[in-house]
């Protein structure tokens, strides 16, 4: 196209495409929150939904730690990054490599150990889904910094 006399590329982008990596982080923020939120406020109730049944008390907090700790992290990164270009870039890289990782162990615990159910297997497409849609975020966030 011709702008002034000058040529120039029409990006191969559309105004649809550009704000996806910040509606993923915002999107995904959102329902980290809300699962933060519920492990924070009905721990135990949520911890048997997941087959969770703990001997000792103490181990609770072991999983607070990380349900209630590390999600709420994922969740602020998630959130900062979709408010804030500088953590844009990191937010994406971070969601990526969670989900992968959740995927990736939970794929191993169905195909290799067999240990598995109807809820599993949700949350294994869960998980592959997210890292799917973080996966394109990242490519057009890429391609259209170029």
């Amino acid at each position: 196209m011709l702008n002034n006399g000058r040529r120039y590329e029409v990006s191969s982008l559309n105004h649809f495409h550009a704000p996806l990596p910040w509606f993923y982080l915002l999107a995904n923020g959102l329902l980290l929150a809300g699962l933060t939120a519920l492990f924070l406020f009905a721990p135990k109730v949520w911890f048997a939904n997941l087959g969770i049944e703990l001997v000792d008390e103490l181990g609770y907090t072991e999983l607070k730690a990380m349900y209630i700790g590390l999600m709420g992290t994922l969740t602020l990164n998630s959130l900062l990054g979709a408010v804030r270009e500088r953590f844009l870039d990191p937010a994406l890289d971070l969601c990526l490599l969670s989900y992968a990782a959740l995927a990736s162990v939970r794929a191993w615990e169905i195909l290799v150990e067999g240990i598995f159910d109807s809820f599993t297997l949700q949350l294994l497409a869960a998980e592959l889904a997210s890292a799917a849609a973080v996966a394109v975020a990242l490519i057009i966030r890429l391609k259209s910094s170029t």
